[in-house]
């Protein structure tokens, strides 16, 4: 049992470091057509292997900021991506005549109350490094 949950565990990590920077959210649509999914993973991590650092200058701010602006804008869009996650099981519901599992009416119920935690959160990242520069060195 344990080899299996190591091996699990080991994909999981291999998965991780492949996609880097491309958001599992994105990833999980691409499950159904994994060709696509595995060229993305290639080029993003050829993008990371070959690209150089981005110069400070260009970007008109430090490249810490830049990055932690990036992270604020992955956070703004996770509240909208939860919201529609939740719409689409309630429309199941309503739609089709699903029964929604009363675990997961539960979870969406949590995940609502998050959602509006994480916004807040991308709001204090946003305010923190404040404005985006007006741009750098051509």
């Amino acid at each position: 049992m344990n080899e299996k949950i190591e091996k699990h565990l080991e994909r999981i990590e291999k998965t991780r470091r492949r996609s880097g920077p491309l958001r599992e959210t994105v990833a999980l649509g691409l499950r159904g057509i994994p060709h696509i999914r595995r060229i993305i993973e290639f080029f993003v991590e050829g993008l990371k292997r070959e690209a150089p650092p981005p110069d400070p200058r260009q970007l008109g701010e430090s490249t810490y900021r830049a990055e932690v602006r990036a992270a604020a804008a992955d956070l703004r869009y996770l509240p909208d991506f939860l919201a529609e996650s939740t719409r689409r099981l309630v429309a199941r519901e309503e739609v089709e005549g699903a029964t929604i599992d009363p675990a997961d009416r539960r979870l969406s119920r949590w995940v609502e109350e998050q959602r509006r935690e994480v916004m807040r959160l991308a709001v204090r990242f946003e305010r923190r490094v404040g404005p985006a520069p007006e741009g750098g060195e051509p």
